[in-house]
Formats: C-alpha cells, structure tokens, sequence
C-alpha cells in the first residue's frame, strides 16, 4: 500500500519529521487537511532553522504526536520525490504546496548549485512556479536570511581560520566560548563553512573543536 492510500484509508494522521524533511512535511501536512482529515505535524528536531519559518503550518508544529491517531508517517523523503508522488496520483498542488515543495527544493540543491543537479530538478522547479509557489520568498529566506549572532560568529571564525597544504586544505577552529558570545549555533557555523569552501584554492574544510585537541566535527569537500 501507498504512501497516499494509507491516507485515504485514515481518519487521524500525524506527520513525524526531522528538520530536514520539514519543507515536504508542509506539503503532505496541507494535502492531509484538503481531504479534509484530522493532522498532526511533529518535528523531533530540538530546534527548528528560522529560515524555515515562512512555511505554511509552522505554528502548527508540536513536539509529540497523538495516541489517538490510527496513521502515523515517519516522513524521511525530499521534495523532489514527494512531488513525484504526488504527479503520478495526479493530485494538483494548490499554492502552499508549490511554495513548500519548492522551498524543500531549494534545500536539497542548495540553491541550485550542487552536483546532484540535473534538467528534472529545473522542469520541476519550472512546474512548482507554475502552481503558484511564492519562490522569491523562498529564496529571501533559504538563501538570503541571516542573523545577526551568525553574522558574528562568522567574523570570529573567518579571523581564526587558517589554511594548510598549499592552501587547498581550510581549518576552521571552534570553540564553546565562540557560541557563547555570539548566541549562534553549531549549525551557522556549517554555513561559514561552505563560504570558505568557495575560496579559489580551497578544496576541503574542516570545522575543529579548538578547545578538544582540534577534534573534527565537521568536513566538505568541493564537488568535482
């Protein structure tokens, strides 16, 4: 049985998810509530990334599901495949979907830039656009929001890098005291990383945990 058949079979169905799939997660959420059924969205990330905070539902998010629901869905699939889903049931997007659908796109190509990316990620873009999905919010907000404690860490940590091996190899130190003065996360400091990625010279970074004998907590690679 299907994804959307086990929908159709039930009365109450809560969405379980990891920040990661929250943008798909607003799509089916809004899918649940057209066929007019009892939803639940739960997201079982401790924090939720602001720049997901203009997709549809978020206030409606909780931290546990229901025990009175009779289908709970552990979604774990991306945009692109859930829009497919969704064309070969030849279900109409209506606009919350596009833009959800779109702004989970824009997540998982990272911007339209990474290797995975091919002509059915641009037709499908296309199709959301003509559904009516609100693309230029999403990119304010994926691609062009930021904070000001992300903008301070980046400071801190764009200062302490240094480069290795003939600069091809970035070091980013990180301390605790670096994300108690700036308030960040983290998870902004993997943003700073993809910056450094786009050095001329640069063809791997590594985020260190300074004050733990330069432990790796992190690692990318340019993409060939």
């Amino acid at each position: 049985m299907t994804l959307l058949e086990d929908i159709d079979k039930s009365k109450h169905i809560v969405i379980e998810v990891e920040e990661e799939f929250l943008a798909s997660a607003s799509a089916l959420y809004t899918h649940i509530l057209r066929l007019h059924k009892k939803a639940s969205l739960v997201c079982k990330s401790e924090d939720i990334d602001y720049r997901l905070s203009f997709l549809p539902w978020m206030d409606k998010i909780k931290k546990t599901g229901y025990s009175s629901a009779d289908l709970k869905i552990s979604l774990d699939i991306n945009s692109s495949k859930l829009y497919e889903i969704f064309k070969e049931a030849d279900i109409k997007l209506n606009v919350k979907m596009a833009t959800a659908l779109y702004a989970g796109l824009l997540q998982e190509t990272k911007g339209f830039t990474n290797s995975s990316l091919n002509g059915t990620k641009f037709a499908i873009a296309k199709e959301l656009i003509e559904y009516g999905a609100e693309y230029k919010i999403c990119t304010k907000f994926i691609l062009k929001s930021n904070t000001l404690s992300f903008l301070r860490l980046k400071a801190i940590l764009l200062q302490k890098m240094r480069l290795e091996e003939n600069a091809t190899v970035a070091i980013v130190p990180l301390d605790d005291n670096d994300l108690k003065a700036t308030g960040a996360k983290v998870e902004d400091s993997y943003l700073v990383l993809e910056e450094v990625l786009s050095l001329v010279h640069v063809r791997k970074v590594l985020l260190v945990k300074s004050d733990e004998k330069d432990k790796i907590l992190k690692s990318i690679e340019k993409e060939i």
